[in-house]
């Protein structure tokens, strides 16, 4: 960006690193050492479809499982796109929080799944409204994240993780659960993952796309082994082989003792960008209620005011300021009438400064 704060453009748009977080001298010496050790023609050659082992089995330990219980994908989403195509036939229902990850509701759309958005209060998904739902739908599986969400900043409780999972187990639906942010955690104390409390309906999403980079392209899931299995099948007939230099790249991260390091500046990074992006929504935008996350890369706000997304983008991008689409957060609403994110911003802060974001919003605030 050029120009002075006052004056320069601001995007609001995609939840990315700062580029001042990426390690590549870091990332460049693990893939050295890769390339140059005595696994350098495993890597290179045509691999196991479960993804590259000795990065499994450091997965598997860090939850206390076995590697047969982890699969290692080009990105979550990637995995994501690959459960769907398990679980989901043409008119299936998959149900989500609303708003959810824009990108995942297109995913399971283009499976053939009607997505019905449950909505999403400060503390995590409405409790009330999905008991509604599932008097109306049986759901193949429900996807949250219950961590830092995105797009809304929430952390569900522990008490609705609980119910949550109760209410899959009684139902007999999937819980997808995606947690690439959960390690991003800048104050505040951890909650159990939905698989801490019941493994049994639980599928656990998450990569090192936030953590060390998105361009290696690793992300992971952890299933029982035989869905692992079948996810490795489908794996094989579409992409033929994993990406083996770069899932080798994050295991020597780890060895190296570079990951806990570089966690560690990333946090002193991002956590005075998240408390200036609360400061600026309750200096300029006092009274809009909106979760205050302990970590992540979002914070989202309802706008007051009756105007419409097209007009919100059209005066917000007259005033410098680029925004995502509200409306792509948003799934098939349950209940007529309710929000269908013609006011929602997604305020992603991570790849902004303090100064950035604070007169960002401060645009955001004025008469738009």
């Amino acid at each position: 960006m050029s120009g002075t704060v006052e004056t320069e453009q601001i995007l609001f748009t995609r939840g990315v690193p700062a580029a001042e977080a990426l390690p590549a001298k870091l990332i460049g010496d693990c893939l050295h050492t890769v390339l140059s050790g005595p696994d350098a023609k495993v890597v290179l050659q045509y691999g196991h479809n479960g993804g590259y082992l000795p990065l499994r089995k450091l997965i598997g330990e860090q939850y206390g499982l076995t590697e047969n219980e982890v699969i290692i994908g080009n990105g979550s989403l990637h995995l994501q796109d690959l459960l769907a195509a398990l679980f989901l036939k043409p008119g299936d229902t998959v149900l989500v929080e609303q708003p959810s990850y824009d990108r995942a509701i297109r995913t399971f759309r283009r499976r053939g799944a009607t997505v019905i958005g449950i909505p999403l209060d400060l503390d995590g998904v409405n409790l009330e409204k999905l008991e509604l739902a599932l008097e109306q739908y049986k759901p193949a599986f429900m996807y949250v994240i219950p961590d830092f969400q995105n797009p809304a900043g929430v952390t569900m409780s522990e008490a609705k993780r609980r119910k949550l999972v109760e209410l899959a187990e009684k139902h007999d639906f999937w819980l997808l659960e995606d947690v690439p942010y959960r390690t991003l955690r800048y104050g505040g104390e951890s909650v159990p993952l939905l698989r801490d409390i019941s493994p049994k309906r639980v599928v656990t999403l998450s990569s090192f796309s936030k953590l060390i980079s998105p361009a290696l392209r690793v992300g992971y899931a952890i299933a029982p082994a035989d869905l692992v299995t079948r996810l490795r099948d489908l794996m094989e007939e579409t992409i033929l082989a994993p990406v083996l230099p770069t899932q080798a790249a994050v295991v020597e991260f780890f060895k190296s003792g570079y990951f806990d390091t570089n966690l560690a500046y990333l946090k002193e990074l991002y956590a005075p960008r998240l408390a200036a992006t609360i400061a600026a929504i309750k200096k300029y935008l006092p009274g809009v209620p909106f979760a205050e996350p302990e970590g992540g890369f979002f914070v989202s706000v309802n706008l007051p005011g009756k105007g419409n997304m097209v007009e919100l983008l059209k005066q917000a991008k007259d005033k410098g300021l680029v925004l995502t689409d509200g409306r792509s957060f948003f799934a098939d609403v349950l209940e007529e009438g309710t929000d269908t994110g013609e006011r929602f911003v997604r305020l992603p802060f991570c790849a902004l400064t303090p100064a950035q974001i604070d007169e960002g919003i401060k645009r955001l605030a004025s008469p738009i």
